[in-house]
């Protein structure tokens, strides 16, 4: 009987070594880069200004995890957000050796203080305006009010576009007096309050200014008043 019992714990204690051994090896096998290394990089999204290499650069780092098991997502999915411009990023492994990632990049409204760019979100993409081809128009202003002048800048521009005129510069103070540069060259100073009404004034009185003047000659309209507005003429000795 004791014969017995000594057969059956050797046996327990061999099949639990076998087991333990068993684990290790195929942990240390699924661990291994050279096991079941990830061998194909899939990138998809509308990828304009986002370079390959630029991708590939932070996947190199990680070459020693670069195993379908041991891949640290979250940390390259940061990574590659923290590209300039980069909005978001997300990671799939498909098996047996694939990545995917799915990049969606910044949505660019304005150029930000002739430096930088801004999102949809009012927030400050430190890229160089060179770096876009499109035409975007040039807002100015303090970093810290960049999202209250966008929001300015959407509800005038929205106003003027339905118009027919186009923005090329909106500058903004701390007190948030704005001034709007057209692409025809016409400034329109709005001050801080009604902005909206103001532009509806100018829009209702631009058929008539283009009947009486030579708009090309018209420096700035000055709107800034209850009723009624100021026009400056550009300076023809210049």
């Amino acid at each position: 009987m004791k014969f017995g019992k000594l057969v059956s714990l050797l046996f327990f204690i061999t099949l639990i070594y076998f087991l333990q051994y068993g684990y290790f090896r195929v942990s240390a096998w699924l661990t291994d880069q050279q096991s079941m290394p990830l061998s194909s990089l899939i990138l998809t999204g509308n990828i304009k200004h986002i370079a390959v290499n630029d991708v590939r650069k932070i996947l190199i780092a990680q070459q020693n995890r670069l195993n379908f098991f041991t891949l640290e997502i979250a940390e390259i999915q940061q990574e590659i957000e923290n590209l300039p411009w980069v909005y978001s990023a997300s990671i799939r492994k498909r098996w047996p050796d694939t990545l995917k990632i799915h990049i969606v990049e910044q949505s660019i409204v304005a150029i930000w203080n002739d430096k930088t760019l801004l999102n949809r979100f009012g927030e400050i993409i430190t890229v160089s305006p060179d770096t876009t081809d499109d035409k975007l128009a040039t807002l100015y202003g303090e970093d810290q009010f960049a999202g209250d002048i966008l929001t300015d800048y959407m509800k005038i521009n929205r106003l003027l576009k339905v118009n027919k005129f186009k923005i090329a510069s909106l500058t903004s103070d701390k007190r948030h007096s704005s001034d709007v540069t057209l692409d025809n060259g016409i400034a329109l100073r709005l001050g801080q309050e009604q902005q909206l009404d103001r532009i509806q004034r100018f829009l209702s009185v631009y058929p008539l200014l283009e009947k009486e003047y030579d708009i090309t000659t018209i420096d700035y309209i000055d709107l800034r008043y209850d009723t009624g507005f100021a026009i400056g003429w550009k300076n023809k000795l210049k």
